[in-house]
């Protein structure tokens, strides 16, 4: 137990889990939806491990980048349907049930995902079906595998293209035009397709998927402050909401002088200083960013 649960009351951040694995990599962590006999579709088991490691990872001030992927050969093919042979609890009708505990449990999903405070980065291949659609487009960023395949599956069963959050963030990464192409027909949209969209912003074999992502997360990691990198997600996220012109402007100026008054803005301030130059060259380490 380190000083912060000693001094702050904070849980443990142990990630036990076993339809996820987590892989800590220094500052990246590496999350891996772990089903691939059912190519990793969303089980309430799968989910509730993942939701809870999202709302855990949050105050872990040892994770600044999170790459998100899947065992196996597929991502996630949406919602596991031999969940819904489950009977529903006695003080509960089917309807109940979907509403309370189904749907909110998957939506779930995709809210943490957004109020988790580091950069989501997606190493993507193989199957997004529905559910998989949602959580693809809920990363912050995105690197494909030749492989990848994405299609609003609930179409082909009767229900709508949209769940998850879909349609709320699909049109504004590829437009609503190409948006409404991929939620009303639930044909499949392959990775070079989706990468010429603008869906995506690596394109590579599905070998490299994932050290792709990795590789990604690590130069932001080295190159950026953990609090102002997370600024900079809040401040993304609220330009998503429609949020005014003037109430971005605002929310960066808060940031900016929040993070200028962090140590790490101070050493990066001195760093910059052309006083300091000979000083930065013979001791690195002594300003690099490491504080929250």
């Amino acid at each position: 137990m380190s000083v912060y649960q000693e001094s702050y009351h904070l849980p443990v951040f142990e990630y036990d889990y076993e339809k996820l694995i987590i892989e800590k990599r220094g500052p990246v962590y590496v999350c891996k939806f772990n089903d691939a006999g059912n190519l990793n579709a969303m089980s309430y088991h799968q989910m509730a491990e993942f939701n809870d490691f999202l709302i855990k990872v949050r105050m872990d001030h040892e994770c600044r980048v999170i790459v998100l992927t899947g065992e196996g050969k597929s991502f996630c093919a949406g919602f596991n349907l031999n969940d819904l042979a489950l009977d529903p609890p006695e003080d509960m009708g089917r309807i109940q049930r979907d509403f309370y505990v189904m749907q909110r449990m998957c939506s779930d999903q995709i809210v943490n995902m957004r109020r988790c405070e580091q950069p989501i980065i997606g190493a993507l291949k193989g199957y997004a079906v529905g559910g998989g659609l949602s959580i693809s487009c809920a990363c912050d960023m995105r690197v494909l595998g030749e492989s990848f395949k994405m299609n609003a599956g609930y179409l082909s069963i009767g229900y709508t293209g949209t769940d998850m959050g879909g349609a709320f963030f699909l049109p504004k990464i590829v437009g609503y035009a190409r948006a409404a192409e991929i939620l009303m027909n639930p044909a499949r949209h392959d990775a070079k397709e989706l990468f010429d969209w603008g869906f995506a912003n690596r394109l590579v074999p599905d070998e490299d998927c994932l050290d792709t992502a990795i590789a990604l997360a690590e130069e932001i990691c080295a190159a950026t402050a953990p609090f102002g990198l997370r600024l900079t997600k809040e401040c993304l996220q609220a330009s998503l909401d429609g949020t005014s012109f003037e109430n971005v402007i605002r929310m960066e100026n808060r940031n900016q002088v929040l993070a200028s008054n962090t140590n790490d803005g101070i050493m990066g301030t001195l760093k910059m200083n052309p006083k300091n130059r000979e000083d930065v060259k013979a001791n690195p380490e002594k300003y690099s960013f490491r504080n929250m």
